[in-house]
């Protein structure tokens, strides 16, 4: 009975020197230093002590578990909020109303409220509640959750609660789970701990003991001064002990403290390195998509090309049988051609035969008129008259039979001439269907103004069919367009035309080439294998101003087989020079050179062929030159794009006048 009775005394001993040490510290300071203190020696020792009532003592018991736990979102926290389930006489409630009124929590207020059910643990930090409320703790478990709530009951079973209160007549003990207390993100004062009973056979144990003690009938307890000394020295140590931990607790808490100011910007920067990262798994996904529609749509160009390409082998096909025809008609025309001219000049002998018959009758009858005169007066003037009847009916008849050889051969140079009308009509037809099919080849203006909706293109072939033609594309944010002069014009030129049209197709759409000089370089190999499949030396081509805009970054790259470009800039023009070289067979062949510039709003691109600058005309007679063509598109390159077109047309029909159009003319502007 000797440790019981020594925890007795320890007991009233710190009761009763509280006044006894108000000259150091203040009855409520060593109230509170020895709070927990004095609970545990009362529910350890089971010695009645002079607390008002339970709800009294389970309140300050509240607040301190409050004091001595920390929470894992404590910086975040604004007051600590204390939810009270069951309590139906609301005695705890009340008094924990009254603590929270007084009383701060590390410089935060306290707030108490009632709670209806576990619907309503949302900001709460602790949860009381009783028996009496009829709640099952694996309710409560399932709705506080994750949430950091620290549980504390009364009446139920050991082990079941984070703490929970047990009531023994008037004695207040409390056991403390700190396993739930950890699972819930709570951090236990180790004072806590210590002085918390920890197992049932402890708690059965010491309850056993306290029980004996309470049952002495000894009013009063006698302690001798050796006694009373050891313990206020032991005291002053523990004074000492605890202010020596408070200090190091609060080095701790800073330390935590600076330690969560460094977690904290640790997380934004995570945060924003999360941020930036799901930016670039966005981005990816915007590329990924992008990169699905160019797939898609090079699927499709495939498949259109594939289509013209097949359409494109029918016409090849049809215009070869029309080039074979053509060439027989025109072989027929001039042998026709040939035998009419001999016709011709055989009625114009005819003619002339018949207009010295009708001189030879002309003068014949001038001299029988003289006869008449000298035989008037003679006797014979009835033989002379016969004659003359004679003479006269000859004379009819040899005019009737050549006036009728004349309508035969005038009959048969009709019916000749008619047959070379329809022949040329047949070949007329041919070439405008011929036309027909180079106009299918040349992109419509409709789908040029859809691509380029400030330009204008001027397009006046000297034939029927044409070897110029102009080229466009549209590849994603490029815009590819082309001025191309083939060798010669008419039928041949528009012959040389659809083979190198067709080769530029196949370089884009084919093999997916969109640099010029590489386009160029293409074009040139797949024309020199078509022209020397052919039997016999073909050395026609064509000269060229390729360019190729992109609508984003405003860039131009240009490429040039015999013809340049002109960028027209604030009224100063940018000449970029051409390899001089062709497409088609070349001896001193070579790689195609690539420009590139970048372009500003209000610059003015031409690409042109020769045929503008080398027409005839003017008022003596003279080409018009480059140099002259050049400064008119100064003059007018800050006019609206459809001005310019009809300046041009008109400048060119009042150069060449009267004069024949020698060339096939080709000249695209595009205002940026």
């Amino acid at each position: 009975m000797k440790a019981p009775r020594f925890l007795q005394k320890i007991l009233f001993i710190l009761i009763f020197i509280t006044p006894l040490s108000s000259n150091v510290f203040s009855q409520e300071y060593i109230k509170e230093k020895f709070f927990l203190l004095s609970n545990t020696l009362g529910s350890v020792t089971g010695i009645k002590t002079s607390w008002k009532a339970y709800p009294e003592k389970q309140a300050l018991y509240i607040y301190n578990f409050i004091r001595s736990i920390d929470w894992p979102n404590a910086n975040e926290l604004t007051a600590y909020n204390i939810g009270v389930l069951g309590d139906t006489s609301n005695l705890v409630f009340d008094e924990l109303v009254k603590e929270a009124e007084s009383k701060k929590v590390k410089d935060l207020p306290i707030t108490v409220k009632r709670l209806d059910n576990l619907d309503d643990l949302e900001n709460i930090q602790v949860l009381y509640f009783d028996n009496e409320s009829t709640l099952k703790l694996e309710d409560v478990y399932k709705a506080i959750g994750k949430k950091p709530v620290l549980m504390v009951t009364q009446g139920y079973p050991f082990g079941k609660s984070m703490i929970n209160f047990v009531m023994d007549e008037d004695k207040v003990q409390y056991e403390l789970n700190e396993k739930k207390c950890n699972q819930a993100g709570l951090k236990v004062s180790k004072l806590l701990s210590i002085v918390a009973i920890k197992s049932e056979k402890e708690w059965d144990s010491l309850l056993e003991k306290m029980e004996n003690l309470a049952d002495t009938q000894d009013e009063t307890i006698k302690i001798d001064r050796k006694d009373l000394a050891k313990i206020i020295n032991e005291q002053k140590r523990l004074l000492v002990e605890i202010e020596a931990n408070t200090k190091k607790l609060e080095t701790q808490k800073e330390t935590l403290k600076k330690q969560q100011e460094e977690l904290s910007s640790k997380e934004l920067l995570l945060a924003e390195t999360k941020k930036e990262i799901d930016k670039q798994k966005q981005l990816i996904g915007d590329q990924l998509r992008k990169i699905a529609i160019q797939e898609k749509n090079l699927a499709n160009i495939n498949k259109n090309v594939a289509i013209k390409q097949q359409e494109l082998v029918v016409q090849q096909n049809k215009l070869e049988a029309e080039k074979q025809s053509l060439l027989a008609i025109q072989k027929e025309y001039a042998d026709i051609e040939n035998k009419l001219k001999d016709k011709e000049r055989l009625v114009s002998e005819q003619n002339q035969k018949i207009d010295d018959q009708i001189d030879d009758i002309l003068k014949k009858s001038s001299k029988i008129e003289e006869q008449k005169e000298i035989i008037w007066l003679s006797l014979l003037f009835i033989i002379i008259v016969s004659i003359l009847g004679v003479l006269a009916y000859r004379s009819y008849r040899l005019k009737n039979k050549a006036n009728k050889l004349v309508m035969l051969q005038k009959e048969e140079i009709e019916e000749q001439h008619k047959v070379l009308e329809e022949q040329h009509k047949e070949i007329t037809d041919s070439i405008n269907y011929a036309k027909r099919i180079q106009d299918a080849i040349l992109p419509p203006l409709k789908l040029v103004k859809g691509y380029m909706p400030d330009s204008f293109i001027l397009y006046k072939p000297k034939d029927i069919v044409a070897g110029d033609f102009y080229w466009m594309e549209g590849i994603n944010n490029l815009i590819i367009f082309a001025a191309a002069d083939c060798t010669g014009h008419g039928v041949p030129g528009a012959m040389v035309s659809v083979v190198c049209h067709n080769a530029m197709n196949r370089s884009v759409k084919e093999f997916m080439l969109v640099k010029p000089s590489d386009i160029l370089d293409k074009t040139r190999e797949i024309v020199m294998e078509t022209f020397e499949k052919s039997a016999e030396d073909v050395n026609d081509g064509m000269d060229i101003a390729l360019c190729s805009i992109n609508t984003e970054s405003n860039k131009l790259n240009f490429s040039g087989a015999n013809n340049g470009l002109y960028v027209v800039r604030d009224g100063d023009i940018i000449e970029i020079k051409p390899d001089k070289q062709p497409i088609g067979n070349y001896k001193d062949a070579k790689p195609f050179t690539n420009h590139e510039m970048s372009l500003q709003k209000g610059d003015v691109i031409y690409a042109f062929t020769d045929g503008f600058p080398d027409q005839f005309g003017g008022p003596k007679g003279k080409k018009f030159m480059y140099k002259p063509f050049r400064n008119m598109l100064i003059d007018i390159h800050q006019n609206p794009m459809d001005q310019q077109h009809e300046t041009l047309v008109k400048a060119f029909s009042d150069w060449k006048g009267d004069i024949e159009q020698i060339d096939d003319v080709c000249v695209i502007g595009v205002r940026i």
